[in-house]
């Protein structure tokens, strides 16, 4: 992150040449403002030291809380994907990067010591996120025993990780329940409840850091007011320098500096106004700001959305299905005819384009209020919200336009075509979930010779 560090591109005038403007007019003045102005300089400075410690406090908090995101995000993508790059990652930042560790001694160093309340804030959220690190642990192992790796890959996996004990019930799951129980570790409520209490330590920490950083500002400024008081003594010379001085520290410091510690206690963006130290703090807290709502975003998309085609990942899927009405929904199944055969022979860039085609024509086919998913790797769901099985021939109506749209040419990519098995949450005789009776259509139509719709119940 880049911020502005001349203070006219920052506009406002700086405290330094303010002391100086200051110190030159009260030795032309007289002798007896020497020491005055000398003593409003170093309550400048104080208000400088001030406001940097706490930009370098307040990132070291910053850094702490991206640190655990960060693990958190990786043990996620991880459990969801199985990919082991994201497990190396994970111990990257855990063993080798160690934001959080760092942040906390950064901050002992500022606060001069661990008796800080700041500093303890930020200790328990460090304490936290690593408690949060054995069930992170816990997921790893059991996405690993889900999976099928290569020797190569499971060298890679740490010590802590290899040597954590599942208990007799989990080591005989089946794989899916296995990943399944891997995922509600890290998605379920307690684990958010942790989340929640790093981050609001993290945030007792900044109020800490602010309340410091205010005293300490509060005792420059009455330093200066009692200077101000001495020189209102002086003759009508003398007049002119209290006054600019006034004006200056009321107009570029104080309200400005109260107005921002405001706002930065309800976390709200700081209009960037008086001296050019302030404007610069501003800047930085702003971006800091944005920077953490935009990585909270990023992070929460990257979750439930499929990298490659933009479209709602497995876990979207999962969730949608737990949480919405499904007693007027339908499913469809979608897999993508001879996909395997485009990746053979034609790669699978190739592959991945016919891919992002399909997804794209999936989107542009339904309505807003349905649902479409990337769930495998050639294989979609659509969850049709608000219809019922009197709609089965205007779906089929609909799969043979898409087919027709995927059969003709289109940047040069191999026609294909999808097979579809669709479930209506109204059939009748189900024979299993919604999901398995989708499948179970879409089987029959793939036996069927495939490029084409199959409703459960309908081939009975």
């Amino acid at each position: 992150m880049k911020h502005k560090q001349d203070g006219h591109k920052e506009g406002g005038m700086r405290l330094r040449t303010a002391s100086v403007a200051f110190v030159v007019a009260a030795c032309l003045a007289a002798l007896a403002l020497f020491t005055a102005d000398y003593m409003v300089t170093s309550g400048y400075h104080e208000m400088e030291q001030a406001s940097n410690n706490y930009i370098s406090a307040k990132q070291a908090a910053s850094d702490l809380e991206a640190g655990s995101d960060y693990l958190t995000d990786r043990v996620r993508c991880f459990v969801v994907t199985g990919e082991i790059e994201y497990l190396e990652d994970y111990f990257r930042e855990a063993e080798i990067t160690r934001r959080r560790d760092r942040a906390l001694s950064d901050l002992e160093v500022l606060v001069q010591g661990d008796e800080n309340a700041a500093y303890r804030s930020l200790a328990k959220a460090l304490e936290y996120s690593n408690e949060l690190m054995d069930l992170e642990y816990h997921a790893m192992r059991l996405t690993l025993e889900a999976g099928h790796y290569l020797p190569s890959d499971l060298a890679k996996v740490p010590e802590i990780v290899s040597q954590t004990e599942l208990s007799r019930e989990e080591t005989a799951m089946t794989s899916g329940a296995k990943r399944t129980r891997a995922q509600g570790l890290v998605f379920n409520a307690f684990y958010m409840n942790y989340k929640e209490k790093i981050r609001g330590n993290v945030s007792t920490c900044t109020e800490h850091l602010i309340e410091t950083t205010s005293q300490e500002l509060a005792k420059a400024s009455g330093r200066m007011n009692r200077l101000l008081r001495i020189q209102a003594g002086f003759t009508i010379m003398f007049l002119a320098i209290v006054l600019a001085l006034v004006w200056f520290i009321s107009s570029q410091v104080r309200r400005p500096l109260t107005n921002m510690v405001e706002l930065m206690r309800e976390q709200k963006i700081v209009p960037s106004t008086g001296a050019a130290e302030l404007r610069f703090v501003t800047h930085t807290y702003n971006e800091i700001l944005a920077e953490n709502k935009a990585h909270q975003e990023k992070l929460a998309y990257e979750a439930t959305h499929d990298s490659l085609t933009g479209l709602y990942n497995r876990g979207a899927y999962e969730m949608f299905m737990q949480t919405m009405d499904t007693s007027h929904i339908a499913l469809m199944l979608v897999d993508v005819d001879r996909f395997k055969t485009v990746n053979d022979t034609y790669g699978h860039d190739v592959g991945d384009r016919v891919l992002k085609r399909v997804a794209r024509t999936l989107k542009n086919s339904f309505r807003s209020v349905d649902i479409v998913c990337r769930i495998g790797g050639d294989e979609f769901a659509v969850i049709l919200t608000r219809v019922n099985s009197s709609m089965s021939r205007t779906i089929r109506d609909k799969i043979e336009q898409i087919n027709e749209i995927l059969q003709k040419e289109e940047d040069s990519l191999p026609l294909t075509s999808l097979s579809v098995g669709v479930a209506f949450a109204d059939r009748k005789n189900p024979k299993g979930d919604i999901f398995k009776d989708a499948d179970t259509a879409l089987y029959i139509m793939k036996e069927a010779g495939r490029c084409g719709c199959a409703v459960y119940g309908e081939q009975d």
